[in-house]
């Protein structure tokens, strides 16, 4: 006798239940079944990430396949009508295996799992190496776009199919790609029923603009564009990324939403590997841009490395330096897409490094408290700029400037709460309604939730750190510098919304130079 299956639905809570009685009527008539595994495949926060099979186990080490093609990814707006079946197909295929195989390591469910256990793990508290929020984001990101593409060839037979990309910084494009789903069509297995944007929703200036992309490609370092070893993370990852998350969730930007909304589950929207292709292709965009942007070279980042299964359910171990070459590594490229960017990359001179003697004299933000908490309101702090420090700010030329980098230390978030707020620099009456389109606006800082409020309790987020490169933001406002400098962190809101209360806070302020 076959061991009997607990149904995919059951054990949803009653919110998420309801929600699936009350909407999802229409798909009832002629896809009943389709729409039931659909939804089960993407509800509540997974109580346990742990990989499975793996007790005992040793990884193989990861070896490049040079007889694999190259597969070619395009924009999700650019596929043709039969590669849109074929991506459908393998969806379907991989939302099967889960309901038919539910321990199958490569099925649908297992595959959120993934990205739930390196991200703070399930509600039992089991978790992985966390892996946001430092210069692990984008190789992981990398490595686990890989294993999930081979998984998806694998199962449909074709080692040509490539994961499309949500193409949001090309012109005309801060929408929501139509073909992962119609809401009146829950038949398409790359549908998620918790997903708050539709094909007819579009991105906010808030959430993807020209100046949030130009300050994000334009970072002049990897420390700033891909984070950092200690626990700041990079441009990328704060702006747009995090953002893109918050907003598919919930297009008010208010709530943290199951899926992409948090970490927990965001790998249980098909699209959450369309908007990392697009995140992973402007790694590579970003490296073009100039012989100054490079990829760390230290050892302790080249030989880091986790363990995936790959399509054959094989355990394997891949490290950073079999994911930076991802043409003759990993056997993928993009195709650019057929439209410009929204963006524009402004080549800078070499900076001489900054000699000791002329380091900056502290320059810190002075507050009463030790920790200064972030709620609906903005929070503006002051640094004190002693004379020659003023001086030296009136007269800077970006050209011929040393790079001034923002810091702001010691970032906490409870794991039921996220946080999306905007910083700007020497605009003390900045509010959610100012916008990103001035020049005192300087970055974002985005954190998602790690699980959701009531379904358990992960591990918690890390204290974090976010750098912004200053250096054209102060030559705009230190004309009218006398003796301090404010920062202005404003809680986003999507337009015509008032902002959330951020739930966060932070210890300390302060301004160097590289």
């Amino acid at each position: 006798m076959e061991k009997y299956r607990k149904p995919a639905f059951a054990g949803l809570q009653r919110r998420n239940l309801l929600k699936f009685i009350g909407t999802s009527a229409i798909a009832m008539a002629g896809s009943a079944t389709v729409s039931l595994e659909a939804f089960a495949q993407g509800s509540d926060d997974p109580s346990d990430c742990t990989p499975p099979g793996t007790a005992g186990k040793t990884p193989v080490a990861f070896r490049p396949n040079p007889q694999l093609p190259v597969r070619t990814r395009k924009s999700a707006f650019e596929l043709s009508a039969a590669e849109v079946d074929r991506l459908k197909s393998a969806y379907a295929a991989l939302r099967k295996l889960t309901t038919q195989h539910p321990s199958d390591p490569r099925g649908w469910l297992r595959q959120g799992h993934v990205h739930c256990w390196y991200c703070g793990g399930g509600s039992n508290g089991e978790a992985g190496e966390e892996i946001h929020g430092s210069w692990l984001f984008f190789p992981w990101h990398r490595a686990f776009l890989y294993f999930h593409e081979r998984i998806l060839c694998k199962l449909i037979n074709d080692d040509t199919l490539a994961l499309p990309y949500w193409d949001w910084d090309s012109q005309g494009r801060q929408t929501f790609p139509r073909v992962y789903g119609d809401p009146n069509d829950r038949s398409n297995p790359l549908f998620d029923m918790l997903r708050s944007a539709k094909p007819t929703s579009r991105i906010p200036s808030s959430v993807v603009s020209t100046r949030i992309m130009n300050l994000t490609m334009n970072a002049p370092t990897n420390r700033l564009f891909m984070g950092t070893q200690n626990g700041s993370s990079g441009a990328m990852e704060n702006q747009p990324h995090g953002p893109v998350h918050i907003w598919t969730g919930d297009t008010t930007l208010r709530a943290a939403n199951n899926d992409m909304g948090v970490l927990a589950t965001a790998a249980q929207d098909p699209v959450f590997f369309s908007h990392h292709g697009n995140i992973d292709r402007l790694w590579s965009v970003w490296l073009a841009l100039s012989s100054q942007h490079q990829n760390f070279t230290d050892a302790s980042w080249l030989t880091h490395g986790w363990d995936f299964y790959d399509e054959n359910s094989v355990w394997t171990r891949i490290a950073i330096s079999d994911v930076i070459d991802p043409v003759n590594s990993l056997r993928c490229d993009y195709q650019p897409p057929s439209v410009n960017p929204i963006w524009t990359f402004t080549p800078r001179p070499l900076r001489p490094a900054i000699a000791a003697s002329e380091a900056l004299p502290a320059l810190t933000a002075q507050s009463a408290a030790a920790t200064t908490a972030l709620g609906s309101a903005p929070v503006t702090q002051s640094i004190a700029l002693p004379q020659p420090v003023a001086e030296a700010f009136a007269g800077l030329v970006p050209e011929a400037a040393p790079e001034y980098v923002l810091h702001i230390e010691g970032i906490e978030v409870p794991p039921t709460a996220q946080t999306f707020f905007q910083v700007y620099l020497n605009l003390p009456d900045a509010t959610a309604k100012t916008g990103v389109d001035v020049p005192n606006f300087v970055g974002t800082v985005t954190i998602l939730a790690k699980n959701n409020k009531g379904e358990g309790k992960g591990h918690d987020h890390p204290s974090t750190n976010a750098a912004f490169d200053i250096t054209e933001a102060l030559a705009n406002v230190a004309k009218g510098l006398a003796d301090s400098l404010t920062v202005t962190l404003v809680p986003a809101a999507a337009e015509g919304e008032e902002p959330a209360a951020q739930g966060a806070s932070f210890k300390k302020i302060y301004i160097d130079r590289i």
